[in-house]
Formats: structure tokens, sequence, C-alpha cells
């Protein structure tokens, strides 16, 4: 993909392809692109490095005493953050992702926050149980923050962030952001237990096929994005024609080219 992108952005902005001597070297090594993946990275080293020291020091100190004290952290903790309710995961996402304005490339601490949200979760069985059965509720809440935040997001266009007297303003922006980010994931999650939870066939193929087509889907969406610049067709048609096409092409080199392959074989493991 570091090889892809520079064309098709040289493509985007120019319409045609540019050479590899009109690209800056460096632009081909920006990992940039695959930040999401970056910090996942760096989260799954840090997990590692906190149970390293809790194993060592669960053999320095009483065991006894050390897991007493880790269960008591716990369920404060689970207690806390693990709500049916998530009041307190979005008052935190929000202070949160005041520094960078919502933005999460630059905001590790933020995407943190999704990590060991979901890391933790599959050990919550109670909350987990509650998202399968209130799904529905999670969304229609959801949806009902996120238009309040495209209304809201209409009506400050003449504002500027960095005036104190519209802070207020971004703030509740901020808020019904990080409202939206996690009823979303309570209630998407929630779905897919509940109505995609089956073992059957066809529903494992396309959760493998999830992880490749999470690699590939950036040079091809941004590609066809370009490709209709010139279309004289609404935007949400573009949106939906964009969609649809990714998906098709991220799905048939999964079948055909990645499946049965070591790629496939690195990515699902040896149940694929």
């Amino acid at each position: 993909m570091a090889l892809v992108l520079p064309q098709i952005f040289g493509y985007g902005f120019k319409g045609q392809f540019p050479g590899a001597d009109g690209i800056k070297a460096e632009i081909f090594f920006n990992p940039n692109h695959l930040w999401f993946l970056i910090h996942l990275l760096l989260f799954v080293g840090i997990v590692g490095i906190i149970r390293l020291i809790s194993s060592a020091t669960a053999t320095i100190f009483r065991p006894d005493i050390f897991k007493a004290s880790w269960a008591m952290f716990k369920r404060f903790f689970v207690g806390v953050i693990y709500l049916p309710v998530p009041l307190a995961i979005i008052i935190i996402l929000f202070f949160v992702l005041i520094p960078t304005g919502g933005e999460l490339i630059a905001n590790i601490a933020g995407t943190s926050i999704y990590f060991f949200l979901g890391y933790g979760l599959f050990s919550n069985m109670s909350l987990f149980n509650r998202m399968k059965s209130y799904w529905v509720y999670y969304v229609i809440f959801a949806l009902l923050a996120f238009a309040a935040y495209l209304w809201l997001i209409s009506e400050l266009d003449a504002y500027d962030p960095k005036n104190e007297e519209d802070a207020a303003l971004w703030g509740v922006v901020l808020l019904l952001k990080a409202t939206c980010a996690i009823l979303f994931s309570y209630g998407f999650i929630g779905l897919s237990e509940a109505k995609f939870g089956s073992d059957k066939h066809t529903w494992r193929w396309l959760s493998d096929s999830a992880y490749w087509i999470y690699l590939v889907h950036l040079p091809i969406v941004t590609m066809i994005t370009f490709a209709m610049f010139s279309f004289s067709i609404p935007v949400e048609i573009k949106f939906i024609l964009s969609i649809v096409t990714t998906s098709v092409i991220g799905v048939v080199t999964y079948k055909y080219l990645v499946r049965g392959t070591m790629v496939g074989l690195l990515l699902n493991g040896k149940g694929s």
C-alpha cells in the first residue's frame, strides 16, 4: 500500500498518475495510513508488559495478597467502566479527546480506551449479554446523538473553536462525538452477537475476510472515490457505490487470492 497510495493520491490531485520521479521518496515509506494497526501493536505490547509485571510481582510478594488486591482493583474498575449505561467511559473519552479536537490519529490515549474496552469486554459476560439483549436501544440513542451532532456541526460553520466564546459549543460537539462512538460500539457489538453470532460457515467466512478487507480497503476506496469525481450524480449515490464496489473487490480478492495462501493463514490461523 505504501507503493500504491502515492500514485492514487497523485491521480486524485492532478487527474493523472505521476511518475515515480514526481513523488518524494519518503512518501513511499510513510506508514500513517496504518495508524490504527500501529496503535494496536503498541497496545498488545503494553498488555504483554503488564502481564509480565503482574506475574513477576505475584512471585515476589505473597500470591494470595497480590491476587486479592488485584481482584479488588479489577472489581472497582469493571464496576465503573463496564456499565450498561456507559456514562463513565463516555466522560473519560470526552476529556481524552479534547487535546486533539476529537481526532484519534495523534491521540493514542483515545484509541487506548477503545482497545481496553474491547479487551476487557469478553470477561464481563453480564454486560456482554445486556448488549445482546438491548442493542436496539443503544443504536436508537446513538442515532439520536448522531443527528444532534450533525445538526450542531452544520450550525457551527461560522464559529471558531479557538475562540473562548465558542469553546462551550465545541465541547458539546466533542461530547456528542464520544457518545456516538461508545453507543454505536455497544449497539453494533450487541447486534452482531445477537443476529450474526452463530457458527454458520457463511458468517465465519465473512468475519475471516474482514482482516484482509481492512488491510486493502484504503487504496481501493480512495481510487474509486477519485475516479467518480467527474460523475454528475448525487454524493449519496457515490458513497453507496464506493462501499459496494470496495466490498466486492475485497471479498473476491480474499476468496481467490488470500484464503488458501500463507497470507490467509497469517491473518486467520489454521482454522481458516
